[in-house]
């Protein structure tokens, strides 16, 4: 794993600008290196550590060049740096090309990873505690649909949760009850459990062998094809009415491989699954259920029976906190009891220390399963444990600075930008069970690690010397990194001091802010800054900085590319941030304090920061002297977001030639909207990938006003728009642009139902109608209205009394939003499409209304995946 980072990153720096500059044989060097680190088969720590230890080296080198060839006195020495750069390059390339040639190692990583595979197999002869209540429910499903299921294609019921759960042990109590054995017969059950790389015919042969079972098989049906094998399957399985059971069931290709072999009509398939996205996909799901944690009074009694089978109980505090520790996974219970076996009472103490991060092994061999670069991007995910929403977008700029993603991957050559190939990355992760993530019409937009997932995370990082994370709120850190480049502070009550020969190694430094316990600023810390040298990365959040300003020496760190202020108090950027040449991403989303003291731009800061790519301004932000913000020095900017024409010198948006994704807003000026418009047309067709409009305080009583917005919605520029202000009736339809993919009506108030006239857009996927958006009482959602949309949200819509949706209106939505309408006190004539979604948030709505609504989801057997009222 640590070998494929040091390829990705040497591969990223032959292409490198100053690696050109350097001259072509640099280039050859590194990609001969390159070559043979690939052929490398060592698993070797010291030797991995040693060549990825040479990479950075390479990188120093490098950029320290790209820093002296901005110096004033450059052309006089471009000689000697140019010689002095390939001589460290050549000299570290060789050094790792000896160690690939040198080393003969006997391992083999596949058999590794499938050795590893079942470390944690704790469901087979499990003990059984607590899941009565889950099977009664699965088993009546399947009784109830037996019947129906014989006229019908195949019906599917899934089970889906984490490692360790007792998914396996769930689905084997269902398959061997009395009731499902007489209902389906001995030889019209078929129990497999699926590998990890399964192919059709294996699959085939397994239930052939168990339909089959103590029957003699003619030699015709020996060594059949995969073909034959799948009719003489199929014709069996749709005789008569059968039960299959796939336990494992690891990604969604695998399940459309399996429903094209399985798929018989009359049969139920019941499905076992770590991924919910696999869960959710099986569109012939009469069924999904999450397996759920046990209680606390079942967790005790499985550790009991695991503990002391038939024996008296000990009742013990301690043991009863590490049990709470498990979180009522089945696994991690059964690895506790392990942990404890043969231990007395005196021993307990040194047992409950690691307690949580031993038990959080039960989720290895989701772990396991993973492909090398697939654990480097989920191991990643450890420099954000404690976040309950990790952004793509700021994940795609950070991979990309550690060389885990680049514009030279395999995706990007299909058109494909570096957030959509941080997008597939997670989606594969999410896929996997090993991150919940939240969607917006089937976008991510965030994930997070949870329980007991991120514990292993974090252990197989630490492990494995990716990660350092060090907490300063329960302890006094004792700062020995290891090998690791990348550390994660949480600040607290103590303070630290990193030794400057232990600084100059660090690559990524995130800081953070606890968000519970004592806090003491962590001067010592923050005074050695300046130590970090070769920092790359620095991620700041939930700091508030002393009177509000920067610590001294962020400035000279020369060759940092990634710097953060997300969440943070900052009263001022100091000019001295534009020295920092290096930098491609700069965030300064800092905290916005309603008082009005918030973070003081200077306006030309940014006009020395030519590499800069990707700037994030603060929602809210002051300048002085009444001038705006200057970004005409800007010339690889890539991403701007949070424009405010207030603010920003508005015509500079024309001298941005690389711009790609705009997000601006606009307040009252008529003059702003209309440039700012003009600007996003003309750039419509030469590269601004994505770009969104927010307009706010635009009461449109008068002409001049209103027609501008109605040329918003006449040319569709940008797809994204979001409008705040008094426009009382909207265009008729065909007077509106079909290219809207995204519209947010706020204050609006439309003397008209708007549904009508926004249900004739065909792509649109997102509507949110708030704060009076419309006066009438009533809405209407017609019959083939809204065939795209897939995210409504209705808040604060104080007139709204009734709601009809005619059959086949929004087919493909899954995410539906009510926040107080206090009016709407009654279901929607025609529901039915309530039974599709996929989250159903119900905020501060009357009781009758919630009650309703919770009746009829259960009545029917099928709340969504996530139903929450608030």
């Amino acid at each position: 794993m640590e070998k494929l980072a040091a390829t990705m990153k040497l591969e990223q720096l032959a292409l490198a600008k100053e690696t050109q500059q350097i001259g072509s044989k640099a280039y050859e060097e590194i990609m001969e290196t390159v070559h043979c680190i690939k052929n490398l088969e060592t698993t070797d720590r010291e030797q991995v550590n040693e060549i990825e230890e040479h990479v950075y080296r390479v990188e120093n080198a490098i950029q320290t060049y790209g820093v002296r060839s901005r110096s004033k006195l450059f052309l006089n020495r471009h000689g000697a740096a140019q010689k002095k750069a390939m001589t460290d390059i050549t000299s570290l390339c060789r050094m790792m090309k000896e160690i690939a040639l040198l080393q003969k190692s006997n391992n083999n990583q596949q058999l590794i990873r499938q050795n590893n595979k079942f470390v944690y197999n704790h469901e087979d002869g499990a003990v059984v505690v607590g899941m009565e209540d889950e099977k009664e429910e699965i088993i009546q499903v399947l009784l109830l649909n037996s019947q129906v299921s014989s006229e019908l294609d195949f019906q599917a019921v899934t089970i889906w949760g984490r490692s360790g759960m007792g998914k396996a042990t769930l689905a084997n109590e269902i398959y061997n009850d009395t009731r499902i054995v007489k209902e389906f017969g001995q030889h019209h059950r078929v129990n497999i459990r699926l590998s990890e790389n399964i192919n059709a015919h294996d699959v085939l042969q397994h239930v052939f062998d168990q339909l089959f079972e103590g029957s003699r098989i003619d030699d015709k049906y020996v060594d059949m094809s995969t073909t034959s094998l799948g009719n003489c399957v199929r014709q069996h399985l749709e005789m008569s009415r059968t039960l299959i059971v796939l336990q494992g069931v690891g990604s969604i290709d695998d399940w459309r491989m399996l429903r094209s072999v399985l798929g018989a009509k009359g049969c139920i398939i019941l499905i076992t699954t770590r991924a919910r996205q696999v869960a959710e996909s099986i569109t012939q799901a009469i069924h999904i259920h999450e397996k759920r944690p046990l209680n606390k009074e079942n967790s005790w009694k499985l550790f009991k029976e695991m503990v002391w089978p038939g024996g008296a109980e000990i009742q013990s505090a301690i043991l009863k906190r590490m049990v709470k520790l498990c979180e009522g996974i089945p696994g991690a219970i059964i690895a506790l009891a392990k942990q404890l076996a043969g231990k007395n009472a005196s021993e307990w103490e040194t047992v409950q220390k690691n307690a949580r991060r031993d038990v959080s092994q039960v989720m290895a061999p989701s772990y396991a399963e993973l492909m090398d670069d697939q654990k480097l991007y989920f191991l990643y995910l450890g420099h954000f444990r404690e976040d309950s929403q990790i952004e793509p977008e700021k994940l795609s700029h950070l991979w990309e600075i550690e060389g885990l993603i680049s514009s030279s991957s395999k995706g990007h050559e299909s058109g494909m930008t570096l957030l959509d190939i941080t997008q597939e990355r997670l989606k594969v992760l999410a896929e996997k069970g090993m991150i919940d993530v939240r969607r917006i019409i089937d976008v991510i937009k965030s994930c997070h690690l949870v329980g007991l997932m991120g514990d292993m995370c974090l252990s197989k990082a630490e492990e494995t010397d990716f990660l350092k994370v060090m907490d300063l709120s329960n302890q006094l850190a004792s700062f020995s990194f290891g090998r690791t480049r990348r550390v994660v502070i949480y600040l607290g009550k103590y303070d630290a001091e990193v030794k400057p020969e232990l600084a100059s190694n660090i690559w990524s430094l995130r800081i953070i802010r606890s968000v519970v316990g004592e806090f003491a600023w962590p001067s010592t810390l923050m005074s050695n800054i300046k130590e970090f040298k070769s920092l790359r990365i620095l991620d700041f959040g939930r700091v508030d900085f002393p009177r509000g300003e920067l610590p001294k020496g962020i400035s000279d760190l020369q060759f940092l590319r990634y710097l953060s202020f997300e969440g943070c108090f900052l009263a001022k950027l100091h000019s001295s941030i534009s020295n920092l040449s290096y930098l491609q991403v700069l965030d300064l989303r800092t905290q916005y304090k309603e008082n009005g003291n918030n973070t003081i731009i200077p306006y030309n800061v940014f006009q020395k920061m030519a590499r800069l790519q990707h700037l994030y301004l603060p929602l809210v932000f002051q300048l002085q002297n009444g001038k705006k913000l200057r970004l005409d020095g800007l010339a690889e900017l890539q991403t701007l977001k949070n424009f405010n024409s207030k603010l920003c010198e508005i015509r500079h948006l024309f001298k941005l030639k690389k711009l790609r994704n705009l997000d601006a807003k606009v307040e009252v000026c008529v003059e702003d909207l209309n440039i700012i418009t003009d600007f996003m047309k003309s750039r419509s067709d030469k590269g601004l990938r994505r770009c969104s409009l927010e307009v706010k305080n635009f009461d449109s009583y008068s002409d001049t006003k209103h027609s501008a917005f109605r040329e918003i919605l006449k040319s569709g520029v940008p797809p994204i728009v979001s409008f705040e202000g008094y426009i009382k009736t909207l265009p008729p339809y065909f007077d509106i642009s079909q290219n809207f993919t995204e519209i947010v009506l706020r204050s609006t108030q439309l003397e008209e139902d708007p549904m009508p006239t926004l249900e004739k857009l065909n792509n649109l996927r997102l509507l949110v109608l708030e704060d009076d958006a419309f006066k009438v009482n009533q809405m209407v959602c017609s019959a083939s209205g809204f065939q795209e949309l897939k995210h409504l949200e209705l808040s604060r819509l104080f007139s709204f009394e009734k709601w009809r949706v005619e059959i086949s209106a929004m087919p493909m939505l899954s995410h539906l939003k009510i926040e107080y309408c206090n009016k709407l006190v009654t279901l929607p004539d025609g529901s039915e499409f309530l039974d599709s979604l996929q989250e159903f948030k119900m905020i501060k709505m009357p009781e009758s209304f919630t009650q309703k609504v919770t009746e009829r989801y259960d009545h029917n057997h099928k709340r969504p995946p996530s139903f929450i009222i608030l």
